[in-house]
Formats: structure tokens, C-alpha cells, sequence
């Protein structure tokens, strides 16, 4: 008899724990304004082009779109692909207000062989922040190629 309620007493706190654990994993704390920014680069990298394309703002998912269209489906997958393959590094600098809903960041990726350097303005959209603009990279070569010994032997 003594065995019964330190069996209940046991199931109590294994079902405690359980709960506690799974309303921890299901709480998703706020999304950074940036977070579409390293979302565009994963999904780029995954070459899922829905996901991708879901990142932009109308203006710059017409200009996308089209691009789509021109190149068939599989060669823009291929392209997001070749696009996100050997980007080593990137860095989100900085968190500018361009105007009322409206962001300004600096990034910069990295490559095997250069840094390249772009500005992206995003825009809130319906409760979304969407990529509204990138800039034309401006393109630094690196004194040392990335992962290259600094003393060489």
C-alpha cells in the first residue's frame, strides 16, 4: 500500500517536468528585424526558392519573379544554390530606421577569396519585415584568403 502513493507522487512530477519542458520549446520569443536577412541567405542555401522569394517586398519580388520566369525554375534553384555555396561568413552590421517602418542594414559575406559588402533596406509589411532593396556589393579582396595559414612554414 505504501508503494501506491509514491508511484502517484512519482507520475506527478514526470508529468510536471514534461509539461514544463514542452510549453518552453513551444514558446518562440520576438523575431528580430534582421532575422529575414539571415532567412533570405538559409533558404537561398537550401535552394528553396519559395522560402526565398517569401523574404521580398512586391517591388523587389516582381524584379525576382521575372528573373524566375527567364531562367525556368531548376536553374533559378541551381542559381540560389551556386549563389550561397561558398559564402563562408556573414555578418548583419548595424540596425539604421530609414523612415517610419522602414530598416537599413549592413552586410557583409564573406567568401573564400573577397568580402563582399551590401546594404539592405527592409520594409514592414502587414506585421512582416520584407527585403525592400539590396545594394550593389562592394567587393574588398582579403590581404589573406580565408582559411590560408598567416605564417607559412
Amino acid at each position: 500500500m505504501k508503494k501506491i502513493p509514491f508511484i502517484f507522487i512519482v507520475l506527478f512530477i514526470l508529468v510536471a517536468i514534461f509539461l514544463r519542458l514542452g510549453s518552453t520549446t513551444k514558446t518562440k520569443g520576438p523575431e528580430k528585424i534582421s532575422d529575414v536577412i539571415w532567412k533570405m541567405f538559409s533558404t537561398a542555401k537550401l535552394a528553396d526558392t519559395t522560402g526565398y522569394l517569401n523574404c521580398f517586398s512586391a517591388q523587389a519580388l516582381d524584379i525576382l519573379q521575372s528573373t524566375r520566369k527567364e531562367m525556368e525554375d531548376a536553374q533559378f534553384r541551381n542559381y540560389l544554390m551556386k549563389f550561397a555555396k561558398d559564402i563562408k561568413g556573414i555578418s548583419v552590421i548595424g540596425e539604421v530606421p530609414a523612415g517610419p517602418e522602414k530598416m537599413s542594414f549592413e552586410v557583409e559575406v564573406v567568401y573564400p577569396d573577397r568580402n563582399e559588402y551590401q546594404n539592405f533596406s527592409l520594409q514592414k509589411i502587414s506585421d512582416e519585415w520584407k527585403i525592400d532593396q539590396i545594394s550593389r556589393p562592394v567587393i574588398k579582396i582579403q590581404p589573406i584568403p580565408y582559411m590560408e595559414l598567416v605564417v607559412k612554414e
